[in-house]
């Protein structure tokens, strides 16, 4: 550096310092005194410790592996002072149904062996030393058989030139793949596998495995580096036999969730529901023994500290569910249908304790979806945006608020805030006729996600502390009704709800100004469309803390005129888009068009579906092609081709009220903009199979 622009330098960077350090943070919602409670208690230790606990399970669902897990988890919340713990079971038989779910029978493995046996003994692998390595679904069997290569093994060509029948398939493809090919239809004994997944770096894990062919058979799974060796002895032309040795057994069992409470008081029959799945491969650290931790620990910190007086009782029950991924959601409702009317709002912790800067993670917030407005999105938007901004380090500032582990990592707290999104347990409660808004924590990528190497060591305790100090924030907030709270939560939301709309109108302006000049008109009544229904959204967003407080009326006018003054201020933004519309149809010498339904919106208008009340719980692709045996054709359906969340959210807009038009104009501002015979179609195959009724 010159000496010249040093001085200078330094003389900025000293002007720099004097500006307070938190000037331009968020405030928490939350007292500093609460926070730094929750802080000070919390701990990422004892999570890991939890996880190294649930991860010596293997924890299939339903099995009974699992079932030892949920008895752990059980009396381990009874020492930690959880109230009202029990494990909850519901039959798993390949017959009980729950809504639009089939329950599977167990799997359970009582032993399985993988050897070569000629030209000399040599382990491969055992369920004993990773069960992981053994294909779900495995039959019994005592087979013995020449290991042949064929490759990928999941195209007909990939067994020209080799006699599978009779003998082992070692392959690099999927496993599911590969067995339908070598066993059914081409006659091998088993199946064994080549683990891919992030094989330069991780060359020792082996990843899941799951075998169904119609023929009883096997699948076992080696690691990158194994399975390497053994296709290379086979292509240098050396004879290995090998013996697959399985004692497994299918058969009638249950699902188990793991039920606790901490009781509220005043508001006892009001809920506030925290979960995560507790099923998964040994040994599922991260995935998802880490939400499970964070579960017990939150518990355990909520509890201490309620009952040493530096947090208030809750008034507001808090329910903890540890539950198989999915079907233990939706036999919980199922059976307690009552949860609909209880539960205020939810949590869902997946995955959420890795190490960030090892896996180049990142923590996610995801919000509840367009269906579900609810205040629990601001709520945690704020919390994250809090922990986030106070775990990096910024230049010449220290943060106020450093969440750290005493032994963990201090990486600095890489956050996103984004919109909905499927593959956990929220899925199940946000549905629409089950109707609890639950948002949802996930860190992601995960290198050892399914594999091996998922163990306790690659989970953070700093990571642990944070997910679990977010998650008791949020839920210290939920418990409570204080008018204190409620006013501050308006004032956040309201600010955030007009910033949101006033992105959905800079959103149209990109789309109306990328626009082809035969698109212009279509684009600027697509663009009226996402603010119509952005201020329905906010609306209804803001509209869900009626009621937090049961002491304070003036909050509840207070959204309500702010919900007037939105309405009052649309036509100002409606103004500024057709005026943007207009400037843009001058540049593309087009005249602009006066806004109207078509015919086609006109009819779509009229028809209100209605989806029948006693399917609860989201749609899958089984389930349809079971109802529509004779119809193989309509899942060729243009709406497949999109992300699922697009169906998920067009069946919980079909509420009774809404029209096909409005279902289309939601789902199209929530996404992306759908052709309208597109949705009019699914809703129609939705009817065709009983989910849906659509009045002639």
């Amino acid at each position: 550096m010159k000496r010249a622009l040093f001085f200078p330098l330094l003389i900025a960077l000293a002007c720099l310092g004097s500006i307070p350090a938190g000037a331009q943070t968020t405030e928490p919602l939350l007292s500093w005194d609460e926070l730094r409670a929750l802080n000070n208690e919390i701990s990422g230790e004892l999570a890991q410790d939890y996880i190294r606990d649930i991860s010596r399970f293997h924890r299939l669902q339903p099995s009974r592996g699992y079932t030892l897990a949920a008895e752990w988890v059980a009396e381990k919340a009874k020492k930690l002072g959880f109230s009202d713990v029990r494990i909850e079971k519901y039959p798993a038989d390949g017959k009980t149904t729950y809504f639009m779910y089939d329950s599977v029978p167990a799997w359970d493995v009582e032993f399985a062996e993988l050897w070569i046996v000629e030209p000399k003994e040599e382990k491969l692998t055992s369920f004993e030393e990773i069960p992981l390595s053994v294909a779900i679904g495995s039959s019994n069997c005592d087979q013995k058989g020449d290991l042949v290569f064929v490759g990928d093994g999941t195209a007909p060509q990939d067994y020209e030139k080799v006699e599978v029948k009779g003998k082992v398939v070692l392959a690099t493809g999927p496993i599911g793949s590969v067995a339908g090919l070598a066993v059914d239809r081409f006659g091998a004994l088993g199946v064994v596998t080549v683990n891919q997944r992030f094989a330069d770096d991780e060359p020792d894990n082996i990843g899941s495995l799951r075998i169904n062919t119609n023929a009883p058979s096997f699948g076992f799974g080696l690691s990158h580096r194994r399975g390497n060796e053994l296709k290379d002895r086979i292509l240098r032309g050396e004879k290995l036999t090998v013996r697959a040795k399985v004692k497994a057994e299918t058969h009638p069992y249950f699902y188990e969730n793991v039920i606790a409470t901490i009781p509220g008081t005043d508001l006892a029959a009001e809920e506030v529901i925290l979960t995560a799945h507790l099923c998964h491969n040994k040994p599922g650290a991260n995935d998802n023994a880490s939400g499970s931790a964070c579960l017990l620990e939150v518990g355990r910190a909520l509890r201490r500290l309620s009952d040493e007086g530096k947090l208030p009782k809750p008034k507001r029950t808090i329910r903890f569910l540890w539950v198989p991924e999915m079907s233990g959601s939706i036999a919980y409702v199922a059976r307690h249908p009552e949860v609909s009317g209880q539960a205020i709002a939810g949590l869902n912790l997946d995955m959420v304790g890795q190490y960030l800067n090892d896996n180049n993670s990142t923590f996610f917030l995801h919000l509840t979806p367009h269906s579900r407005p609810h205040f629990i999105n601001d709520l945690l938007i704020n919390l994250t945006e809090f922990v986030t901004e106070n775990n990096v380090q910024a230049l010449m500032s220290e943060p106020a608020f450093a969440v750290h582990s005493l032994s963990g990592s201090r990486d600095a707290f890489r956050s996103r805030i984004m919109g909905y999104t499927g593959g956990s347990d929220q899925v199940i409660f946000n549905d629409g006729l089950i109707a609890v808004p639950f948002a949802f924590f996930l860190v992601w990528p995960d290198r050892y996600y399914h594999t091996s190497g998922d163990q306790p060591e690659k989970c953070d305790p700093t990571q642990l502390k944070r997910s679990s100090l977010l998650a008791a924030a949020a839920t210290v907030f939920l418990m409570d009704d204080s008018p204190e709270r409620a006013r501050r939560l308006a004032g956040e939301s309201a600010s955030r709800a007009e910033a949101r709309m006033a992105g959905e109108l800079r959103r149209g302006f990109d789309l109306i100004g990328k626009s082809e000049a035969g698109g212009v008109h279509g684009a600027y009544k697509e663009a009226v469309n996402w603010l119509n229904r952005a201020l329905e959204h906010e609306g209804a967003g803001l509209g869900s803390l009626r009621n937090y407080s049961a002491g304070d009326k003036n909050v509840d006018a207070y959204i309500g005129e702010t919900t007037v003054r939105f309405k009052e201020e649309q036509p100002l933004r409606l103004k500024d888009l057709e005026r943007y519309y207009s400037l843009t149809c001058r540049d593309r010498n087009i005249p602009p068009q006066k806004l109207s339904l078509t015919e086609e919106e006109k009819r779509a208008a009229r028809i209100i579906p209605r989806r029948d009340a006693g399917l609860k719980g989201p749609v899958g692709r089984g389930y349809l092609r079971e109802k529509l045996k004779d119809s193989a054709e309509s899942f060729n359906l243009p709406i497949f081709r999109q992300n699922g969340l697009v169906t998920y959210e067009i069946l919980n807009f079909t509420d009774g009220k809404n029209s096909l038009l409005d279902i289309r104009n939601a789902v199209s501002a929530e996404f992306e903009p759908l052709p309208l015979q597109w949705v009019e179609d699914y809703i129609r195959l939705l009817a065709r199979a009983g989910i849906v009724i659509v009045e002639k």
